[in-house]
């Protein structure tokens, strides 16, 4: 019988690759566009060197860590990063879409369960914000 920490690291390294919620191509996709268009592409700067070791460090020591991390990014992503791209786009790139901000089928959802995942995911950013706001308030 495994115990908590060994069934994270079982689903952290399983259940969390090939889910849809994939990036990285997305993102190479996006920048060879902004490349056509005559923009230089900076290199990695140090935060995000620091953090993606950091993440490849836990990934396997501090499986539960890992998994507070892939919810924040890849829902922060899902959600609010939609919405940011989205007003980007109509603002400075003439509505052109970005591969970044196209969500395919998650694995084992159907596009009406990932839509409405997005949907309440988007909820859940604006009324914890709202709590966030009158704690600080």
């Amino acid at each position: 019988m495994m115990n908590k920490s060994e069934s994270l690291v079982t689903l952290t390294n399983a259940e969390f690759k090939n889910t849809g919620l994939e990036r990285a191509d997305r993102l190479g996709k996006d920048l060879e566009w902004f490349k056509e268009q005559g923009y230089s592409i900076p290199e990695p700067m140090t935060p995000g060197k620091i953090y993606a070791q950091y993440l490849k460090d836990i990934e396997e020591k501090d499986p539960q860590a890992f998994i507070c991390h892939f919810y924040m990014i890849y829902f922060g992503q899902s959600a609010g990063g939609r919405m940011v791209g989205t007003k980007v786009s109509k603002k400075i790139l003439d509505d052109k879409e970005l591969a970044f901000y196209k969500w395919g089928r998650i694995t084992l959802w159907t596009i009406e369960e990932k839509n409405h995942c997005l949907e309440e995911i988007e909820e859940s950013f604006k009324l914890s914000g709202e709590i966030l706001r009158l704690l600080l308030s």
